[in-house]
């Protein structure tokens, strides 16, 4: 059963994933909204309930934007985290 907040859009771009504070992986988004978003990472070691930062640039190329994220389900294509606590200016990037 579908439990998500905001409707996704298929949207892809680069993601850099970071586990506490350092960079681990290079990622591609598949799609994002407001809550959250898929990301091909093929097989990973992202487990359920692991805490995450996705870091990308925002659509003017120049908004750096780094996300706390909770992992909510994985499998051999990717991973679907959740945000945390997302703020006005980075609704503002998400929504763009």
């Amino acid at each position: 059963m579908e439990h998500r907040c905001s409707v996704r859009k298929r949207v892809e771009f680069q993601l850099l994933l970071y586990r506490q504070g350092l960079p681990v992986q290079s990622a591609v988004s598949r799609d994002i909204s407001q809550s959250g978003m898929f990301i091909n990472t093929g097989a990973c070691s992202w487990r359920k309930n692991e805490y995450l930062e996705i870091g990308f640039s925002g659509v003017d190329g120049q908004s750096e934007l780094k996300l706390s994220a909770v992992v909510v389900h994985h499998s051999r294509r990717g991973t679907g985290v959740e945000f945390d606590a997302v703020g006005g200016e980075q609704r503002r990037i998400l929504h763009a």
